[in-house]
């Protein structure tokens, strides 16, 4: 077997394993597709951006099969060839979906030496058991101009974490469950009488000072520079190469 080499093994119906082996080095990107809500926030913060045909349109390394144009059933896909290891999806994600392994431990180089903080969590448990965390803070508005209840229904149902009912005609947001994910934002494009305007200030509690990698993924997450904004350069990804400096991924492979 040829090293470096990168692989994606289906452990069972839910588990799939991202693999990138090295000689003396293996880090896998655990996915577990029981507990996703397809919140959308593993997309955001993926710091690889990749210009599609010179499109404005981008995709990252980690997304829905429609934003990753990759055919699939599974609620969120990882594009091997592009995905670089660096444990910002499994860092943000809210529902304990993602999990970063690096030989066989469960850790975050880029925490662990600084470049992304660490920040409180809102953790509570969903009806069906599975657990969510709320890691931002802000506001979220909904406009209902919607007459038909069975829409309005169907829209509210979209939320993953229990937080949309309906009352009347009117969309309630129970602000105490919402998370502030990109979930009902993004389905909201399918309604024509419905919209959602959401706004993430900040992260709960940052501890310690993260440098420019964390601003770059902070202002994704906020939405400051739009919802991928990136290099439209194929060749260079400025972001992304600062990570891989920041984790001596470089070396590691030199050394592989």
């Amino acid at each position: 077997m040829s090293l470096p080499k990168k692989e994606t093994i289906q452990v069972d119906e839910n588990i799939t394993h991202y693999v990138y082996k090295m000689l003396n080095h293996e880090m896998i990107l655990k996915y577990d597709e029981s507990k996703c809500i397809q919140c959308g926030f593993c997309h955001r913060v993926c710091p690889v951006t990749i210009s599609i045909y010179d499109e404005p349109l981008k995709k990252t390394a980690i997304g829905t099969p429609e934003e990753m144009r990759i055919e699939s059933d599974k609620k969120i896909v990882v594009d091997t060839d592009k995905c670089i290891w660096c444990g910002s999806c499994s860092w943000i994600c809210p529902g304990y979906t993602l999990e970063l392994l690096i030989n066989g431990e469960n850790k975050i180089l880029l925490v662990e030496n600084g470049s992304l903080p660490e920040f409180k969590e809102e953790v509570r448990t969903l009806d069906d058991g599975r657990k969510v965390r709320k890691v931002v803070e802000g506001s979220i508005k909904i406009t209902c101009n919607e007459k038909d209840t069975k829409i309005i229904d169907k829209f509210v149902d979209e939320c993953s974490v229990d937080a949309m009912s309906r009352e009347g005609k009117n969309i309630i947001v129970d602000k105490d469950k919402c998370i502030l994910c990109f979930k009902c934002s993004d389905a909201a494009k399918k309604y024509d009488n419905i919209e959602v305007e959401v706004h993430r200030d900040r992260f709960r509690n940052v501890k310690g000072e993260p440098g420019s990698v964390w601003n770059g993924i902070m202002l994704r997450v906020t939405g400051v520079e739009g919802k991928i904004k990136g290099i439209m350069s194929r060749s260079q990804n400025k972001l992304a190469d600062a990570v891989m400096r920041l984790m001596g991924k470089e070396l590691e492979e030199e050394e592989a």
